[in-house]
């Protein structure tokens, strides 16, 4: 299959469709989204999204678009039948450039809807490795067809169009069968919009990062090659200086990508959560110390051991005490208070720090991120990756002035 070479468009575009896709967890709304997006971006007459119905064995229409397509949304497939079925059989991408060729095509729909096809791409919707659904896509308006370049645009996007579905149909259950208030309502769908952000987002940045390492490592090598075959006195040290600190934070920012891409799976099992704070602690006691920080650790002698993963959590909390570290340069105090609650503990950071923008608290967590100068802005990704990792939730509060309030609360039992 062809590489699908990234350009300032493409990247754009992915961006734009990735935040149309999750613009909303109505189910309805989400799919019909994603199916205009994926028409504008392949240019193509016909599309659907078909649903799994693990009861029956079969496919059904959850969503069409198209000429036709009013007529055929009560008809179903049985799993193997028809490309739609093939694909969600094999769970394998396919083009189709003359269906009336292929075997493997079933009429069907066309003979119902009075429709002609003549070409299909079709890939597999996955949330989590489960095959949740399968998205086709029909007849490209040029007469070229569908090329190997559509069919990886169409593969990114069902990568960001499975999880939507699922998480959209969750939430549809979690209406229907739960008495939540309004506001409770507003609190699940935040959640698993940013969530579904973060998932689409971390997508795309792997690609991102993909296509700009060989460029950055040979432009870094040649520009620190330039700079040692020039004299140190020559006028050209100054412009290339600049580049280099630049060139630094790039392949930096690459390597924390990359390195938040193969994230190990979590150890986890029932620890002692107060040996992981200390451990932390003791690690952050020069920085502290540096900056005349107070600190003040409030943590039960009697705390119940929670499931958890000793190094990923000591790695965010970690990172968290060093952003509290940062925002008090001046020194300040640093409060560190463990909770032991019903459902699990309560672990709670405060510094006395500069605090936070009001504007930017909506992308703390955000792939790339950052109010720092040379920050990568990954930090807080892992932070956030690794307490969803541990079925836990984390919430930052801050004002500018005021200092920054993190509460991560962590389960006592994992539920799988």
């Amino acid at each position: 299959m062809a590489e699908l070479i990234y350009t300032r468009d493409n990247l754009r575009d992915l961006v734009q469709l990735s935040s149309l896709i999750n613009s909303s967890l109505d189910t309805q709304e989400a799919l019909n989204n994603a199916l205009m997006s994926v028409e504008q971006s392949l240019n193509a007459e016909v599309s659907s999204i078909f649903e799994v119905d693990q009861v029956r064995g079969e496919l059904f229409i959850r969503l069409a678009r198209g000429p036709g397509s009013d007529k055929i949304k009560t008809l179903r497939l049985k799993i193997g039948e028809g490309i739609a079925g093939w694909v969600a059989q094999t769970e394998k991408p396919l083009i189709c450039p003359d269906p009336y060729a292929d075997a493997r095509f079933s009429r069907h729909f066309d003979d119902e809807s009075g429709f002609r096809t003549r070409s299909i791409l079709c890939v597999p919707l996955k949330s989590r490795d489960r095959l949740v659904g399968v998205v086709e896509v029909i007849n490209k308006k040029e007469a070229q067809g569908f090329t190997e370049e559509d069919l990886e645009v169409l593969i990114m996007l069902g990568n960001m169009i499975g999880p939507a579905l699922e998480n959209a149909q969750l939430y549809s259950r979690v209406k229907e069968k739960l008495s939540l208030t309004r506001e409770e309502l507003k609190v699940v769908e935040n959640k698993l919009l940013q969530t579904e952000r973060l998932a689409a987002l971390g997508k795309l940045s792997r690609g991102v990062a993909h296509e700009v390492r060989n460029p950055v490592m040979i432009i870094g090598g040649f520009t620190r090659r330039l700079q040692k075959r020039l004299p140190a006195n020559d006028p050209a040290q100054e412009m290339i200086d600049p580049i280099l600190h630049e060139l630094r934070r790039l392949e930096q920012m690459v390597a924390e990508i990359e390195a938040f891409t193969v994230l190990l799976e979590p150890d986890i099992k029932p620890r002692d959560l107060a040996r992981v704070v200390d451990q932390v602690l003791a690690a952050s006691a020069g920085s502290l110390a540096q900056r005349q920080i107070v600190l003040e650790r409030l943590v039960p002698p009697d705390l119940p051991r929670i499931p958890l993963d000793e190094h990923l959590l000591g790695q965010a909390l970690g990172h968290l005490i060093d952003n509290a570290i940062e925002a008090m340069p001046q020194g300040g105090r640093l409060t560190l208070t463990v909770t032991p609650e019903p459902r699990g503990v309560r672990l709670h950071l405060r510094d006395t720090g500069i605090g936070i923008p009001p504007e930017d608290l909506p992308y703390l967590f955000d792939p790339f991120f950052s109010t720092k100068p040379d920050g990568t802005g990954m930090g807080l990704t892992k932070v956030h990756q690794v307490i969803s990792d541990h079925r836990g939730e984390i919430e930052i509060k801050s004002a500018p002035g005021q200092g920054t309030e993190v509460n991560i609360w962590l389960p006592r039992w994992l539920v799988k």
